[in-house]
């Protein structure tokens, strides 16, 4: 008879809606385990400058917080465990914060286990052979940028994470791990997996993945957002994983949002380079034989994961600074405002030029007219919009060039076009700029170190009967009539002459670097092969060209009707007002179907 654990996630990001945890448990107390993901790919240069101003704060303050509210369903005898990478830079320091704050809330006794042994900076910076840690993006030496490090990063797989719930952890706070192993641990511990049972981790690392961004998998950022009910109260995912590593994705009921098959192939293809051998530190998985299928509303399965050893190398993320970035914004509102807007970019960059200030890179971009992604077709540009957004931004090597900028653009509010507005934040604020460097480290230099803290039962000291769900946490967080929204927009059917690619597909993307994913998949399955020779890797590369696109990698997945294309080089441009890509599966959906053969009727 199959075993099966339920494994939840409540945060998707540093940021995320920090009341979602104590949410998600109230209404599905019997949680076995909850994941919370913290860290992006620059989050850690982030933690870096909080620990410059204070050497006790390298980690997620954030979540201190998350675990004060959890207190009491802990006290009511829950006994969902709790795996978060919160840890950042001071795992150490982020248990010790935790375990006060448990104590102070009269809480019982709970263990937090502590994993570390992913700062690799030392390493980094002590090396002197030309061939290693080179940029995964561009080949280049880390001596380029070696002087100028402040964090290096391994992704650590599941290991150390499974012995901390081997030695009892309640809670498990860590480092940097690659994100789907919070989730493969937690299978890896309760079904005993040994850990070269490729296709079950690779099953597990598939549930991870498909958790890992939060409400990316119940409707939040999808294609048909409009469509999804009840966004305000959207719920976080729940993976139902069985022992054969396959799960099923669902949410509390009495939430909004949506668990369907599109919601789970779109987060399927998101940011996964080549579907084939989707690489973790716990195994290389194919998604090309996974089975995606609605076995009830809001319920779907996902199996046939496939999964082999995984290399001998944990990918490294690091980061180094790299000058200095700023960017401020103004309303144009008004006739011709888009003529206006550019016109006010120019005067401000040529004022700055006058006055001797150089800088790396310039862009002026007037929001609303399509400039996020500047490649649409012509008439989805609203060159002559009655309103824009004015957004310039400057990057460089000074510090002191980025401030006179930013002291240079407020006098447009008098300077200006009539119908300049929008100034009420002030002057912009200038930020140090840190670059992501990907590369390579071997797996033997790194061995996860484990440690145990186990906190004060101060139960005597709770000012209150503890109650699980409090009647506050019970409720739904909004009761508007806007929680009840939903748009009925046109479906694919009921399209007669499919006009763009959006018609007939959906997708989604992000950044990887300085490159990004554009996962696209088909809404009818019939319209699968036409699209297959229609949308071509070179077709993708000259709608993104003007963008800075040097390369696109098409990887087909018929099995989910769909492909995943990686785009190098598009996101060079830090300065961008879509940095990080999420506007650009958008923007390729915008193609018009001119020539495409043999649309399905």
């Amino acid at each position: 008879m199959s075993r099966m654990i339920r494994v939840g996630n409540a945060q998707a990001f540093w940021g995320d809606r920090s009341a979602a945890a104590a949410e998600l448990l109230s209404r599905q107390p019997d949680l076995d385990y909850l994941t919370m993901d913290y860290l992006a790919e620059i989050s850690m240069s982030i933690l870096a400058l909080q620990r410059e101003r204070d050497a006790t704060k390298g980690y997620a303050q954030d979540f201190v917080e998350v675990v004060r509210q959890l207190a009491p369903y802990w006290n009511s005898g829950g006994k969902c465990r709790l795996i978060v990478n919160a840890g950042g830079l001071q795992p150490m320091q982020c248990a010790l914060a935790c375990k006060a704050a448990l104590e102070a809330e009269g809480c019982r006794t709970l263990t937090i286990g502590i994993v570390q042994g992913d700062d690799v900076l030392s390493i980094l910076k002590a090396s002197t052979e030309a061939t290693q840690f080179r940029n995964l993006d561009n080949n280049q030496p880390l001596s380029d940028v070696q002087s100028r490090l402040i964090t290096a990063n391994a992704y650590l797989g599941c290991n150390g994470i499974v012995q901390a719930l081997r030695n009892g952890a309640d809670i498990v706070i860590t480092g940097r791990v690659a994100d789907p192993s919070m989730v493969v641990a937690a299978a890896v511990h309760t079904f005993d997996w040994k850990l070269d049972q490729w296709d079950e981790l690779a099953g597990a690392t598939v549930a991870g993945h498909l958790l890992e961004c939060g409400t990316h998998v119940t409707g939040g950022i999808s294609t048909d957002w409009l469509n999804v009910h009840n966004v305000a109260t959207i719920g976080f995912p729940i993976a139902e994983i069985s022992d054969d590593g396959s799960c099923v994705i669902t949410k509390p009921e009495k939430t909004g949002g949506l668990v369907s098959t599109a919601t789970v192939k779109e987060q399927l293809v998101y940011e996964i380079g080549n579907p084939a051998e989707y690489i973790s530190p716990d195994c290389c998985v194919s998604f090309l034989k996974l089975a995606v299928s609605e076995v009830d509303t809001n319920r779907v399965a996902v199996s046939g994961a496939l999964g082999k050893p995984p290399p001998h190398n944990l990918k490294v993320s690091a980061t180094y600074r790299n000058g200095y970035r700023s960017a401020g914004m103004l309303t144009i509102f008004g006739p011709q405002a888009v003529l206006k807007a550019q016109r006010c970019g120019e005067i401000v960059l040529q004022r700055l030029a006058d006055a001797g200030w150089e800088y790396r890179d310039t862009l002026v971009e007037c929001l609303g007219t399509g400039d996020s992604v500047p490649v649409l077709p012509a008439e989805l540009r609203s060159a002559q919009a009655f309103e824009t957004i004015l957004r310039i931004s400057v990057e460089s090597e000074d510090k002191n060039a980025c401030v006179a900028f930013s002291k240079e653009m407020i006098p447009l509010v008098t300077a200006g076009p009539q119908g300049t507005t929008g100034y009420a934040e002030g002057r912009p604020n200038v930020h140090a700029i840190f670059r992501y460097w990907p590369c390579l480290i071997a797996s033997n230099l790194l061995h996860p170190k484990i440690d145990t803290l186990i906190t004060d039962d101060t139960t005597q000291q709770r000012t209150q009967a503890t109650s699980w769900p409090s009647s506050s946490s019970s409720e739904s967080p909004c009761s508007s009539t806007w929680s009840n929204f939903q748009y009925d927009a046109t479906t694919a059917s009921d399209i007669k002459t499919p006009k763009r690619l959006l018609d007939i597909a959906f997708g989604r993307s992000g950044d990887k670097g300085t490159g990004a994913n554009i996962g696209i998949l088909t809404r009818r399955n019939s319209d699968y092969e036409a699209l297959a020779r229609w949308l071509t890797a070179d077709r993708v590369h000259n709608f993104f060209a003007p963008l800075g696109a040097t390369e696109v990698i098409r990887y087909e997945l018929p099995n989910l009707f769909g492909f995943n294309f990686v785009v190098r080089g598009i996101l060079s441009r830090i300065i961008r007002n879509d940095v990080q890509g999420k506007a650009l599966a958008q923007a390729l959906l915008t193609m018009p179907l001119d020539d495409f053969p043999n649309l399905s009727s």
